[in-house]
Order: structure tokens, then sequence, then C-alpha cells
């Protein structure tokens, strides 16, 4: 349940970037999705009513490394960017994706 958290957290932090228009060090991908990937699923993790994760969005995540998102599971970005991390963390399993083994730290 604990690497679903991480991964989503790290979703909504890379959409939270897109949307304010800063640049990642790989313009091309990251962790394995582009900037448009991550941004189909901000719907289904932020706001107040969030929506269930659309096609496209669950569609994205199959391409993710991951293992790799898992680094962005305590980013302080999400609270910033008013992300909801129970969203975020519930996210691939509501996408009925298997979720990394990322670690507890």
């Amino acid at each position: 349940m604990e690497a679903k958290q991480n991964l989503v957290i790290f979703f909504a932090t890379l959409l939270i970037v897109a949307t304010i228009g800063i640049e990642m060090a790989s313009a091309d991908s990251f962790c394995g999705l582009t900037i448009n990937d991550l941004m189909t699923c901000k719907s289904a993790v932020s706001g107040p009513k969030p929506l269930p994760p659309s096609d496209k969005c669950c569609a994205a995540l199959t391409k993710a490394d991951l293992p790799c998102l898992c680094t962005f599971k305590n980013s302080p970005m999400l609270s910033s960017f008013k992300i909801n991390s129970t969203l975020a963390m519930d996210l691939p399993s509501k996408c009925k994706l298997d979720s990394p083994n990322c670690p507890l730290n």
C-alpha cells in the first residue's frame, strides 16, 4: 500500500511541476513518462472533488518506471501544490496496476 502511495505522490508532484511551467532535466521523459502523460492524472489526485483516473491516465501509468517514481514518495511539493496524498497513493490500485516495492523511507 505504501508503495502505491509513493508512486502516486510522485506523479502528482510531476503534474504540478508541469502545470507551473518548470522544465525537468529530461524534457522528453521522466521515469518513462512525458509531461502530457502526467497531466492526464492531475484531476484524479487534486481538488476537493477529484475524478476517478481516466483511461488515459491509467494507460500513461502503465508506461512508467514505477521504481523510479518511488524516489519521490516523500516530496514536500505535494502539500504545497494541494495534492491529496491519499488519492495519490490509491491511483495505481484504481488503475489495476501492480505497485512497486518502494522503500519505507
